[in-house]
């Protein structure tokens, strides 16, 4: 394991992790790179229009649907969260922020096994304080020792 970065599998979804409001990080930011297995979901007519239907206005940045706290979570009680989600929290709002460019939805690597390269130092720089990708599984990254307790406590580790 990092001596800076906490990861693994879960047995859990975005969806969940969104909904259990207490197990967040403070953030003000929430990106999604990918929604329900789409990657680039800001750049689609149809998510755009699906989400001003719930009154989230679509804001987005080179694909990403860039999300503020409240909005996240109409995301999730609108079921905009179906699974095959990736999403970035950072402690800041940036409107140029850049998603890690590879995919870290658990369908695409293991992360009790390893962290994508170089995912580690781009938390670090970006101030991304939680990674999360579901798929067979959720897949979970960040550097708060808290978090992470948090997270293994409440939802169990996924089986291998």
């Amino acid at each position: 394991m990092s001596d800076r970065i906490y990861h693994g599998r879960l047995q859990a979804s975005v969806s969940e992790v969104v909904d259990a409001i207490d197990l967040l990080p403070h953030y003000e930011l929430a990106a999604i790179a990918v929604l329900e297995g789409q990657e680039r979901p800001g750049e689609e007519p149809a998510v755009r229009r699906r989400l001003r239907a719930e009154g989230i206005p679509p804001r987005e940045h080179r694909g990403a649907l860039l999300v503020e706290p409240g909005e996240l979570e109409r995301f999730s009680s609108a079921g905009l969260l179906h699974g095959g989600d990736e999403v970035f929290f950072s402690l800041e709002w940036n409107d140029e922020f850049e998603p890690y460019p590879t995919r870290v939805a658990a369908d695409s690597v293991d992360f009790r096994e390893v962290l994508p390269l170089g995912l580690e130092d781009w938390m670090l720089e970006t101030g991304c304080v939680l990674a999360v990708g579901d798929g067979a599984g959720l897949n979970y990254a960040t550097p708060s020792l808290e978090l992470h307790e948090r997270l293994t406590r409440r939802f169990p580790p996924a089986r291998r």
